[in-house]
């Protein structure tokens, strides 16, 4: 591309001095105002604004951008021709936004004349994307978005997003019933190599779960994240759990979560309590911000746990959730059975 459609196919309507020294490449001042002059007195460029350079000779620190006007006048018959559904007499007003328009909008216009019966099924964003314009990002294009809201079709190509999916692990499938958020990997894959193990839904401290689902720490607080996985190939909305890190980022996740509604997994933080005590717990990272809604969270504990819980953040510390590591995971899910067994055999003498 030479100096003349770098600075033509620019998007704004001025350039500034800097930009065009750049553009076009010259070492010397004498160099740069000789290469300005003659874009100037070709009438690419006009001078904007009074300020110069302060230089001998001077230079503006902004020019004007002078482009050739588009000849549309045999656009006219074209945009009569659009259809009723195309806003042709939009486009009629203003002829100079259609040119910018065109290609997408044609692209458009024939995909619906010769596949419209597409449209009644429903595709992904970028699969409906490429369907019409052979491009899967189109539809992320600032002149495509406007071509579709200028011709109402933004709210008819029945398409949806696809939000960035979650690692999950559902025993039932479908119908998997109440499900277990993990904030961290490595607790996430723990339970789910026991579930796997087992080969059916698990107790864990007395509750019963046939599913877990990796939250990666803040991403299941993105709005209506939790809300639209839920809604996804279920036969019927499963109940949540959540069990994080006993810090304040940790807490806050859950906080924000919890009008879903996701219930607390009391018994796992009981749990990080009580392996806690075993050792000198660590210090959280000084940048971490106070939780919000700390007392609202303590609630859900027994005043003595609550205490304990404010006593750890209080003194700069915390209890990350691996100190629930797979043995101690795995004993629990193994008392849980052994309980289970127990009581069975019971009844059965």
């Amino acid at each position: 591309m030479d100096i003349i459609d770098a600075i033509t196919n620019r998007k704004s309507a001025t350039i500034s001095l800097g930009d065009l020294a750049r553009l076009c490449g010259k070492t010397g001042y004498s160099e740069l105002v000789a290469e300005v002059g003659r874009f100037v007195g070709s009438g690419l460029l006009r001078p904007f604004g009074k300020g110069t350079n302060g230089m001998f000779p001077p230079l503006h620190n902004r020019y004007r951008i002078c482009r050739a006007e588009q000849d549309v006048s045999g656009l006219l018959d074209e945009i009569f021709r659009l259809g009723p559904d195309f806003n042709p007499s939009g486009y009629l007003a203003d002829v100079a936004l259609y040119g910018r328009h065109r290609v997408l909008l044609l692209q458009l216009r024939d995909y619906v004349r010769d596949n419209g019966g597409e449209l009644g099924l429903s595709m992904s964003k970028n699969e409906r994307a490429y369907a019409v314009w052979g491009n899967e990002k189109q539809l992320d294009d600032s002149v495509c978005r406007g071509m579709l809201r200028f011709t109402g079709w933004d709210t008819k190509l029945n398409y949806y997003n696809t939000p960035e999916p979650f690692l999950d692990y559902l025993c039932n499938g479908a119908n998997t019933a109440s499900i277990l958020i993990l904030e961290n990997k490595d607790a996430w894959f723990s339970l789910r190599k026991l579930f796997m193990e087992s080969g059916a839904a698990c107790k864990l401290y007395g509750v019963l779960f046939d599913g877990l689902l990796y939250g990666e720490g803040n991403k299941i607080t993105r709005p209506g994240a939790l809300a639209q996985y839920s809604e996804e190939g279920f036969s019927a909305r499963p109940s949540f759990s959540y069990w994080g890190d006993l810090d304040h980022e940790g807490i806050s996740i859950f906080m924000k979560i919890s009008e879903f509604p996701v219930r607390l997994f009391v018994p796992g933080y009981v749990a990080m309590l009580g392996h806690g005590r075993e050792r000198e717990l660590g210090r959280r990272e000084t940048g971490q911000a106070p939780a919000d809604r700390l007392g609202e969270f303590l609630g859900f504990f027994d005043r003595g746990c609550a205490s304990e819980i404010e006593s750890i953040l209080a003194s700069g510390c915390y209890i990350p959730q691996e100190i629930c590591n797979y043995p101690r995971l795995k004993a629990a899910l193994g008392a849980e059975l052994g309980a289970e067994l127990g009581a069975e055999l019971g009844a059965a003498l």
